[in-house]
């Protein structure tokens, strides 16, 4: 049969042979529903208010992890990986993101619930197409994959390949999102890093004659956090939309019926209610929007104020105040605070407090998070984590790149700025 064929802006043909009955299964759970979904969800949300090339979708991104997965695998397999491992990693690739959420930040406020535990889910309802096609393949297939999206499975090369600090979802995410938002620094040797890698046991090894690449992915992926993932912009129209979202829970938990939800998913969850995960894929980035339209023209100005400010690009300002200073970034904001009030605003939303940071390279850390997976690297004097022997990277895990923003109408922005400066 003839393969399968995907035109990719970042990696030109990507290709699934359909006599391979692993890449076969592939293109059947891209046919499914809660695949199909991540078409009409943005990998970067509402960065396209900033970045206007920042249309790509969670779909587009879920395909270029799966065939950045299936190189590194076949590397450091050569070329033969064991059908076992083959079948769970590259279905994990391609699922990693099916429990996002729409505009995924602003739901997780709401829902509380991480969109990996939602993959997971899915992943592991037998009521799902997902898990109908793993398990036609093996009836462990599906735990199998669930298992290598959860942080406390034991460490292995090919679950550092789905999950890690150098794995196909960052590896991917780095270069689709610098090349569409035209970030020109958001680019490192790929080729390099993943011509020298090797399966361990326990994880996946890099050479050390790859650590100037490693370095300039690790330099890439930091900038893209400041530039993009928490530009101010981006962050605010975030904010916004959280605070748009907690609203009109607010509201339709108070007995509102003048917000205009229709009967589903979505009015559950603003219910405050538990969404089964089947359910809750059927959400798009589409609900959202089409939500905002009617909050638009909502008698409540507050919930009007944050749907037309998202709809016609009119963003709260921005103010960043010292994130080292705790106590200080306390009484700024209840300088704001006050300052809205007395202004005749109402602070819990004409003042959102954007807390946003950063750790460009996490080192190992024994005494941290369980499954930490620290870059390995294989340097002439031994096998060690990349920061033993590259001054970036020990660099960049001692940094931590913090902020503390405040957002709020334009309106008060001279009456703020004017009140913060006297601090």
């Amino acid at each position: 049969m003839k393969p399968k064929l995907f035109r990719d802006p970042v990696h030109n043909i990507i290709a699934f042979d359909i006599d391979d009955g692993c890449e076969r299964m592939l293109v059947e759970l891209l046919a499914t529903p809660q695949v199909q979904r991540l078409r009409r969800i943005r990998q970067l949300g509402l960065a396209n208010l900033v970045y206007p090339g920042a249309e790509h979708s969670r779909f587009a991104h879920s395909l270029g992890v799966t065939h950045l997965a299936r190189r590194v695998l076949n590397q450091v397999c050569g070329g033969a990986p064991q059908p076992d491992i083959k079948y769970a990693t590259l279905a994990a690739a391609l699922l990693h993101d099916i429990g996002h959420g729409p505009f995924s930040h602003a739901i997780e406020a709401v829902t509380g619930v991480h969109h990996e535990r939602i993959s997971m889910a899915l992943i592991l309802d037998p009521d799902t197409p997902v898990h109908a096609i793993l398990a036609e393949v093996d009836p462990e297939l599906p735990a199998q994959v669930a298992g290598l999206l959860g942080h406390d499975a034991p460490r292995t090369f090919y679950g550092d390949i789905v999950s890690s600090q150098l794995d196909a979802d960052r590896l991917d995410y780095i270069l689709r999102d610098g090349l569409l938002t035209g970030v020109k620094i958001a680019t490192y040797d790929f080729e390099r890093i993943v011509s020298t890698l090797q399966a361990e046991p326990g994880h996946l090894l890099a050479s050390g004659r790859a650590k100037e690449a490693i370095e300039g992915y690790l330099i890439a992926r930091f900038h893209m956090f400041k530039q993009v993932y928490l530009h101010k912009a981006v962050r605010s129209a975030e904010k916004m939309l959280e605070a748009a979202i907690l609203r009109a829970s607010t509201l339709i938990q108070a007995g509102s019926d003048l917000l205009h939800v229709p009967t589903g998913p979505l009015h559950t969850l603003l219910m405050g209610k538990r969404v089964p995960p089947i359910a809750f894929a059927t959400l798009d980035d589409t609900d959202i929007w089409v939500i905002l339209k009617a909050w638009s023209h909502s008698v409540d100005p507050i919930l009007a104020e944050l749907s037309c400010g998202l709809l016609d690009r009119r963003l709260y300002k921005t103010f960043d105040v010292p994130a080292s200073d705790r106590r200080g970034a306390g009484g700024a904001i209840d300088l704001a605070r006050s300052v809205i009030k007395r202004g005749g605003g109402e602070p819990d939303y004409h003042l959102l407090v954007d807390r946003a940071a950063d750790i460009p390279y996490k080192p190992y850390d024994p005494e941290g998070t369980p499954g930490q997976r620290p870059i390995m690297v294989d340097w002439p004097d031994g096998e060690a984590r990349i920061e033993t022997h590259s001054d970036i990277a020990h660099l960049l895990g001692r940094d931590r790149y913090e902020v503390v923003r405040l957002c709020f109408p334009e309106r008060f922005r001279e009456r703020i700025a004017a009140a913060l400066t006297q601090l």
